[in-house]
């Protein structure tokens, strides 16, 4: 591995980043760990953290009270139903980053409907964890097939 592929980027702990997932093909949310250097995108007690490379595009994405805040000062009209949907998420059941996702896909989409924000959640996280799965099942399989 080059110098530059295995490059880090680092942001600041508990952010949420869009990052390329090379098991999926698709772009995620994920948050970023206490060392700022690992990522977690799965809301599973054994989900291990995952380095954030470089070559993976990793972008802040920011977090949900930065996305209220930005609706606040940049389309307040927005802000009541943004507040409503946020209020459904948190209390939905689903794992944070699922809310998150959701969240996050209302906020970029200014589409503030819970069940569509909770549909494409959903998605993404079935996709990660799919994902996830398949790197899981490589690593098991990393030293051949006795």
């Amino acid at each position: 591995m080059s110098n530059d592929t295995a490059a880090l980027k680092e942001f600041e702990p508990g952010v949420y980043i869009r990052i390329n997932d090379v098991m999926t093909g698709i772009r995620k949310l994920a948050r970023v760990t206490d060392s700022g250097r690992s990522y977690i995108d799965l809301d599973t007690e054994d989900c291990t953290p995952l380095p954030i490379y470089e070559t993976l595009q990793p972008e802040e994405a920011g977090n949900i009270l930065g996305w209220g805040l930005y609706l606040v000062d940049n389309k307040p009209e927005l802000h009541p139903a943004w507040k409503d949907l946020c209020e459904r998420l948190i209390n939905s059941g689903e794992g944070v980053l699922t809310y998150n996702r959701a969240a996050h896909w209302a906020f970029v989409n200014l589409t503030f409907d819970f069940d569509q924000a909770m549909a494409a959640a959903t998605a993404e996280t079935a996709t990660v964890a799919g994902g996830r799965k398949a790197l899981d099942d490589m690593a098991k399989n990393a030293g051949g097939v006795a």
